[in-house]
């Protein structure tokens, strides 16, 4: 590691005593939300004030958009590939009329009692597999009541709620970001109340939106794609001033898995490939060998290459799909920063086969490379980020080990 490369660990990071529920953060769960405050903080730092002109190249649900919202930037732009997460984040920050909702919701008792038709019903390949009977019915009903509401933002408010809603009733554990069935215990005593959950989840979220009092002034950009192809189509070379995003720390399959915790929400919602999320994310198609030039990347996949080959497995196909695809999203996102502007990432650093894979380091290595310099990278306490607490080390029964306990903020500037 270069001499320059500065790690600094500052309590102040952590965030104690904020919730990542603020303002309008508890819309919906998603997983490995990053902190709201990073992003207020590292707006007032280096944004340009209100001629900010924003990228968050991985969107997620909405967290650094909106608090760029918040900021009071000129213009934000958001890339993902998981329509859920595009859904929850338009519902962040494009104008709603709160009075248009609760006037539509008044008709929602009308819904409950409604005879539901077989085609009313979708027909995806797992809808039985993790729903009682009588959630698929509840379900459909109020997915009718959603499907008929004509005014755009009351439709996408509705759907987010819907899809929190989908969750709660399915037979998954809802602690968890991947899809892992109720035991069998918890199953015989799990009688969920479609309609109640639907009803509160809308009623708290107005409530959300009420008290956040959001000023809708920043013009607000999501795309349905990947970072490379958005950047060739739209012709964003040269335009951010700031880029803060937290990447996936590794592929979906085996790190968070995006896609299984919207499948249930995707499919009924209809989204195409709703199965699909995970293989079009970074390292979801597995390639066999790459070389980074990146000592601290090259020497980690070669350990786990090592252990792979004496015990059958091939973990380090995954890791190396990875961080190529990793690479390439920097190489395009590079372009995309004004000479003088900054690139904020949030990472944290996996272990594979129990080898780390220090993310900060190879982040800042991989900018290094494209023009840009180091400013620093502060450590912060993972406290309360929804992600696994315990990981399998060679993904066999037992032999657990504790995830990722620091998260990494890496702060670069384009200088050339």
């Amino acid at each position: 590691m270069k001499n320059n490369y500065k790690r600094q660990y500052d309590e102040k990071w952590n965030f104690k005593e904020h919730s990542m529920k603020e303002y309008v953060h508890g819309l919906h769960p998603y997983p490995a939300m990053m902190m709201p405050l990073i992003a207020r903080e590292m707006l007032k730092e280096y944004g340009k004030g209100p001629d900010t002109i924003f990228l968050d190249p991985y969107v997620g649900s909405g967290t650094t958009i909106a608090e760029a919202q918040l900021y009071g930037a000129k213009e934000a732009y958001g890339f993902d590939l998981n329509p859920l997460a595009l859904l929850i984040t338009e519902v962040k920050t494009k104008p709603i009329v709160i009075e248009n909702i609760k006037e539509r919701f008044k008709k929602f008792e009308n819904y409950k009692i409604l005879n539901i038709e077989p085609s009313e019903i979708p027909s995806f390949s797992i809808l039985h597999s993790w729903f009682k009977e009588q959630s698929i019915i509840e379900l459909a009903k109020i997915k009718k009541f959603v499907f008929e509401s004509f005014d755009d933002s009351s439709l996408k408010f509705f759907k987010m709620c819907f899809s929190e809603v989908v969750r709660c009733v399915s037979e998954t554990r809802n602690g968890e970001f991947k899809l892992y069935r109720m035991s069998k215990k918890s199953l015989e005593n799990f009688n969920p109340d479609a309609f109640k959950l639907f009803e509160q989840i809308v009623d708290r979220n107005i409530e959300i939106l009420e008290n956040a009092d959001v000023k809708y002034n920043t013009n607000v950009k999501l795309f349905y794609d990947n970072s490379n192809m958005c950047i060739q189509k739209y012709h964003l070379q040269d335009k951010f001033d700031l880029i803060i995003t937290s990447p996936p720390y590794g592929d979906s399959h085996t790190t968070v898995a995006y896609g299984q915790f919207s499948r249930l929400s995707n499919e009924w919602l209809g989204f195409t490939d709703a199965g699909q999320v995970d293989s079009k994310l970074m390292g979801g198609r597995k390639i066999n060998a790459y070389h980074f030039n990146i000592e601290e990347l090259d020497d980690a996949i070669d350990k786990i290459k090592k252990y792979d080959l004496n015990n059958n497995g091939d973990r380090y196909r995954s890791v190396i799909s990875f961080y190529k695809d990793y690479l390439e999203t920097i190489e395009a996102i590079s372009q995309t920063v004004k000479i003088g502007g900054y690139v904020v990432y949030v990472v944290g650093n996996r272990r594979v086969r129990n080898i780390e894979l220090p993310l900060d380091v190879i982040t800042y290595k991989m900018f290094e490379k494209l023009g840009y310099e180091h400013i620093v990278t502060h450590v912060r306490d993972i406290l309360n980020k929804r992600m696994p607490s315990k990981a399998s080390p060679s993904n066999r029964v037992g032999g657990q080990i504790s995830t990722m306990t620091k998260e990494y903020i890496v702060v670069m500037k384009r200088i050339k």
